[in-house]
């Protein structure tokens, strides 16, 4: 999924590696020094930029456009859907972004809400608890 931004940012990094050059200065005494000089080019910088630019717009489209549709491109490879446990709906595109952020409280106590699914009867995570989601077998209802 990430590959596109890869494509970008991974050339933009090398132009970067490959235009620091670095010189050893060694005195009489077997005192040495490196030192590094070199400038990389402004279009590594650009192209870095856009790769993360690329990245952003790939995570909004697939967690929180997708993922609130009920499937983000994994949920569809995995044949599961994200619904709301109330409705039985997709949550949408807000609720999907305040999700990923409720997320923050499945790691508080040594990532323990993650694993929570194990043993809970509704497979929930902590974040769905709090949201009233669940994750369930099949396509999202329409």
């Amino acid at each position: 999924m990430t590959i596109p931004a890869y494509i970008l940012m991974i050339p933009g990094y090398v132009m970067i590696l490959s235009s620091i050059h670095t010189d050893t200065n060694c005195d009489a005494y077997g005192n040495c020094q490196t030192v590094s000089h070199g400038s990389p080019s402004p279009a590594a910088f650009i192209l870095i930029f856009l790769g993360g630019l690329v990245a952003l717009g790939l995570q909004i489209w697939n967690r929180w456009i997708k993922g609130g549709q009920g499937q983000s491109i994994g949920k569809k490879v995995l044949g599961i859907s994200l619904i709301s446990a109330n409705t039985g709906q997709p949550i949408g595109t807000g609720l999907a972004f305040v999700r990923d952020i409720a997320h923050f409280l499945d790691s508080i106590i040594c990532y323990l809400g993650y694993l929570w699914p194990l043993w809970d009867a509704r497979r929930q995570t902590f974040s769905d608890k709090v949201m009233s989601t669940v994750v369930v077998q099949g396509p999202p209802p329409r």
